[in-house]
């Protein structure tokens, strides 16, 4: 059960900039490429802490799961709208799913915890029908962008779901809209992409 609630600022997981680039060979944008072993070492250094605190603050990364959903050569490509809390990003077509780390009633934080966040997120976002389901989930690398000020305050975490079909349905169709594109034809959207997930597809998708 998660400790968050609408009464209460959100707090969120982060890390110490200065901790995390002692872990990471640090790249000025691009995909820094771990596995599960370096992905415990990271999370082993967060922390909880208000997420007001931290919007602004370059010296903590917020840690951010973000996961392609992939279905055998096709892609699920959102839009984000006007409905979507975070105004720097609206508009900007993404491949990722997934959000903010929240506090939880569990054990120490480790990358199985970070998983269950992500889907958690991704339930939020999206519903997969009763003969849809997901098949795999693989760590990739992590993102770093220091282009742009929203992503010098996060750090994200970047994971293929893979799902066995395309009955894959937005919840909240306000914040925003998605289809399935098929590998050769994403280069099509590349100019409206988020940064993020140009990262992805050039250092991992292409």
């Amino acid at each position: 059960m998660c400790l968050t609630s609408p009464d209460l600022e959100e707090s969120v997981f982060a890390i110490p900039a200065a901790d995390l680039w002692k872990l990471l060979t640090w790249k000025e944008t691009g995909l820094i490429k771990g596995d599960i072993g370096l992905l415990n070492m990271v999370v082993k250094k967060g922390l909880f802490r208000k997420r007001s605190d931290l919007e602004e603050d370059p010296s903590f990364r917020q840690i951010i799961p973000y996961a392609i959903i992939s279905h055998k050569e096709s892609f699920l490509l959102f839009q984000r709208r006007s409905g979507q809390t975070e105004k720097r990003l609206h508009n900007k077509l993404h491949l990722g799913a997934g959000g903010h780390v929240n506090p939880c009633r569990s054990d120490e934080p480790d990358a199985q915890f970070l998983i269950d966040e992500l889907k958690r997120e991704l339930f939020e976002e999206v519903r997969l029908s009763n003969d849809c389901s997901i098949e795999n989930i693989e760590f990739i690398g992590f993102i770093n962008d220091e282009s742009i000020p929203v992503s010098r305050v996060h750090i994200g975490l970047l994971y293929n779901i893979r799902v066995s079909g395309k009955c894959v349905y937005v919840n909240e169709t306000n914040k925003m809209t998605a289809a399935w594109i098929e590998k050769q034809d994403l280069a099509l959207f590349y100019e409206g992409m988020e940064t993020w997930t140009k990262i992805a597809y050039d250092c991992y998708v292409k």
